[in-house]
């Protein structure tokens, strides 16, 4: 099995778990929380260079120079699809995870310049920063995924006439 339909497996298998909701008069305080971790996490959780487990404006403006530099192999000041390609397999754990080359390489030359890497790093940050501070704090970068919501309670219609139900979630059409 290759990696790609190992990665297909996986998110299946991570759908379905989202997937299965609480049955009816579940206690909710005791699930586990659903929670998702974007690959470009472990590249911000990496320019925390303090360890104070926030990523500052600072830190941000030197990791993104640092994994610039570590991408541009030939140290020309652009990146090419493969060095591009080797850097997402190194620091995002696969190019299959996103971000992806295109999300770079926004004007499609097959050239990612250093202000290019530089915006879409930032952009990125600013994603995470939900409450605006300029700061990434480990609670920034989770995403909860939203768990399925029970199934609508029945509602008997007078119409059906033979007390099985066809009302709302029920039968053809429901």
């Amino acid at each position: 099995m290759g990696l790609r339909e190992l990665t297909a497996v996986c998110a299946l298998i991570g759908l379905d778990a989202c997937a299965t909701g609480p049955t009816p008069g579940q206690d909710h305080a005791n699930e586990p929380i659903h929670a998702l971790l974007s690959a470009d996490v472990m590249m911000f959780v990496s320019f925390d260079t303090n360890g104070d487990l926030a990523v500052s404006q600072d830190e941000l403006t030197a990791g993104i120079a640092r994994e610039f530099n570590r991408a541009d192999t030939n140290h020309d000041g652009k990146l090419e699809p493969i060095e591009f390609q080797n850097w997402a397999n190194a620091v995002l754990g696969g190019q299959q995870m996103g971000p992806y080359r295109l999300d770079f390489d926004r004007n499609v030359d097959n050239i990612i310049t250093r202000e290019e890497f530089d915006h879409e790093i930032r952009a990125r940050f600013n994603d995470y920063d939900t409450d605006g501070n300029g700061v990434l704090t480990r609670n920034e970068f989770v995403r909860v995924v939203g768990r399925a919501r029970p199934a609508p309670r029945v509602i008997e219609s007078p119409a059906s006439g033979d007390g099985r139900g066809q009302g709302r979630g029920e039968g053809p059409g429901g």
